[in-house]
């Protein structure tokens, strides 16, 4: 009987501690993918305030129509895109903000000290890098994120951002073509 209640005894904890480390390592599998939504909407509200905020200078600084009204399409659209993201993200309880970061800010102190056409084209410059960037991060969230509403998000976006890259880029091949020799 002794030997009866201890094989029970050891059969129970042995199961207990399995269930344990499985109910761990999904814990763990869980919180890397959260981790993967929380970095994608921090990024992405990060990169559309950047936008917002770079649009809005060049809608006041730029004396080229064509990047006046792109800069209006684009302030438009990260508005509308970062609305949802804060929607979404506070419902989920993820912390918000429209801080740049040091490097953001920076990037748009050299870009308010220019003027003319040294602006416009340092305005498409990083137009063109901040697009690539936002569209590797958007197709990053599709593939590997793992809250359906968010990858949904990103989805929906991605076309957006892309009609942005190839409309700056055709900007800028506007302005190579103008440039003088």
């Amino acid at each position: 009987m002794k030997k009866l209640i201890l094989i029970a005894a050891l059969m129970l904890a042995t199961t207990t501690v399995f269930a344990q480390k499985t109910v761990t390592q999904k814990a763990k599998t869980e919180q890397t993918g959260t981790e993967q939504d929380i970095q994608f909407v921090m990024k992405a509200l990060e990169g559309g305030n950047a936008e917002i905020k770079k649009g809005s200078l060049a809608r006041s600084k730029s004396k080229n129509p064509e990047i006046v009204k792109y800069a209006e399409m684009m302030e438009n659209d990260h508005h509308s895109v970062n609305g949802k993201l804060k929607q979404v993200a506070q419902q989920k309880g993820y912390k918000v903000s429209d801080i740049l970061s040091t490097e953001a800010q920076q990037m748009y102190n050299s870009l308010n000290k220019m003027d003319g056409d040294a602006f416009d084209r340092e305005f498409v410059n990083q137009m063109i890098a901040d697009h690539l960037q936002a569209i590797e991060l958007f197709k990053e969230q599709v593939a590997n994120g793992t809250d359906q509403e968010l990858k949904d998000l990103a989805s929906s976006a991605l076309p957006v951002l892309e009609i942005h890259l190839k409309e700056i880029e055709r900007l800028q091949n506007n302005m190579n073509r103008k440039k003088p020799n």
